[in-house]
């Protein structure tokens, strides 16, 4: 993928809608195109556009305050196919440039397609000049990839623009990225969820302002999702622009294409306002994910350590699924991890919320409950045993990823270095440090019970009991470590030996 940007001539100055000027009625209106490129177009105040123009300006005006889109955000990047939407939305910014203080900029990538693709690029880039705007154009053999990468030609397009407007974006320092979605788009956007089986965060259809896809650090705004195809079409009309066509918008092989031209006018016959009825669905799903998401973040988690994120499991049992999907992305991204969700998955991990055991793997991502937690985070890898050693008394040993130390004075609680308190005359034999064994048994507080036993009732969770750490002599385990507990041996009299374990350092790779 490559890309270059063209500035405007120097003998063409930015236009200032809304400024004053010649008010003949055959002159270019408002953020009009010269055809003569690197010549700027005169502009005149929004009071004079044509009805049509000054109506949709109005309402988009409206909506991008009722959003809040531009509050904080005055360097946009305005994403240009050529096309009828794009080049109306780019207009439109350029007639609320001075009301809201606005820096544009264009970008255009070619997705290389189709015949002619190169000659939409430069038509951007000849379109930009003329109006005094600067053009950022990238292209990129978007087939090729696909046939790589193994995905769909739709897809992997998609991914391919976004993926240069957030480059462009971040290079040419934009707060964020303009596209010329339409409440048309809109409709078919919720329809195309519905389809897929979307829940309701897939109902909402697309955002007034979201996260630009694959690149979460940068912004996407939507300012016409307010109007319709037939009103960019309009402003295109009156002010005079030949947008250039795609053919590829009427190919039955992209699926979106299909649910304009086939679907929706057959849902029309028996609706014949479908259309807004799916902007209506999108609307009432976005007030109703608004609520989900608070829920969401009314679950916390009760730590965050190397294997995950630990939950109680009351916090998140009666959660909403689609809660429980935002809680699990949510931590997912805190551990760089990638989830894999689908409807089976989620059945399945409100199963094993519903049982208090058991755990379902979202890709990369695992969700494990026990003993009354819930743990969201990578897959685990396999303990390997500890190797028996015999401790020195007093003195320090290594054992395994842990450092042993048995001193014969008090030692201050430390959760980073647990302590097991010994009394010596209970103590048969040389000391040992192990990886627990079958038939481990303990005998704590008056009862003699399997150390999994004791696990289970002291609830202590399943990703701890792998590494914990055994103390034993000749007759078995006197003390037990486990990641958040300390089990000791009952003894009479008081302590007068103190085993210490603490986590080795781990060494820089070299």
């Amino acid at each position: 993928m490559s890309s270059s940007a063209r500035r405007p001539p120097k003998n063409s100055s930015p236009p200032a809608p809304g400024g004053s000027g010649s008010s003949r009625a055959d002159e270019p209106l408002a953020g009009a195109w010269s055809p003569v490129p690197g010549a700027p177009a005169p502009q005149r105040a929004a009071d004079s556009l044509p009805p049509a123009v000054r109506r949709v300006l109005r309402t988009v005006e409206r909506f991008a305050r009722a959003e809040r889109l531009f509050r904080g955000r005055r360097r946009l990047l305005v994403a240009v196919s050529g096309g009828p939407d794009s080049l109306a939305c780019l207009h439109l910014l350029l007639a609320l440039r001075e009301t809201f203080g606005l820096e544009l900029k264009v970008a255009h990538f070619d997705h290389q397609l189709r015949p002619g693709s190169a000659d939409d690029l430069q038509f951007v880039r000849d379109h930009a000049a003329a109006l005094g705007l600067e053009a950022i154009t990238g292209e990129g053999p978007v087939r090729e990839v696909a046939a790589r990468q193994r995905r769909g030609i739709e897809e992997t397009a998609r991914l391919m623009r976004y993926q240069f407007l957030a480059f462009a974006a971040e290079k040419e320092g934009c707060d964020a990225v303009v596209t010329g979605h339409t409440a048309d788009d809109q409709a078919e956007t919720v329809l195309l969820h519905l389809l897929r089986g979307s829940g309701v965060r897939g109902m909402r259809g697309m955002l007034p302002a979201a996260p630009i896809p694959g690149a979460p650090g940068r912004t996407l705004l939507r300012p016409l999702l307010c109007i319709r195809r037939d009103d960019t079409a309009a402003v295109c009309r009156e002010l005079g622009l030949e947008p250039r066509l795609d053919e590829s918008n009427r190919d039955p092989a992209h699926t979106r294409n299909r649910i304009r031209t086939e679907l929706l006018p057959v849902a029309a016959r028996f609706n014949p306002s479908i259309a807004d009825a799916l902007l209506g669905l999108a609307d009432s799903a976005r007030e109703a994910f608004e609520l989900l998401e608070k829920r969401s973040f009314e679950a916390r988690a009760a730590a965050r350590g190397p294997v995950g994120a630990i939950y109680d499991l009351a916090a998140l049992a009666g959660l909403p699924a689609e809660s429980l999907l935002l809680v699990i992305e949510r931590e997912a991204a805190f551990f760089h991890l990638e989830p894999e969700v689908n409807r089976t998955r989620v059945r399945n991990f409100r199963e094993v919320l519903r049982r208090g055991s058991g755990q379902v793997a979202f890709g990369d991502t695992v969700v494990e409950v026990s003993a009354g937690r819930v743990r969201i985070g990578p897959r685990l890898e396999p303990v390997e045993p500890v190797a028996p050693v015999i401790l020195d008394v007093p003195g320090s040993r290594r054992v395994g990823p842990w450092r042993v130390d048995v001193l014969t004075s008090p030692l201050a609680a430390d959760p980073a270095a647990p302590v097991a308190a010994l009394a010596t005359p209970a103590l048969r034999g040389a000391l040992r440090a192990r990886s627990i064994q079958p038939g481990d048994t303990l005998t704590w507080r008056g009862l003699r019970r399997k150390l999994s036993d004791l696990f289970i009732n002291e609830k202590i969770p399943a990703w701890e009991r792998p590494g914990s750490v055994v103390i034993a002599d000749a007759e078995g385990p006197v003390a037990v470590f486990t990641a958040s507990r300390v089990f000791v041996r009952d003894a009479p009299g008081p302590p007068d030996l103190w085993v210490r374990l603490a986590a080795l350092p781990r060494l820089a790779a070299p």
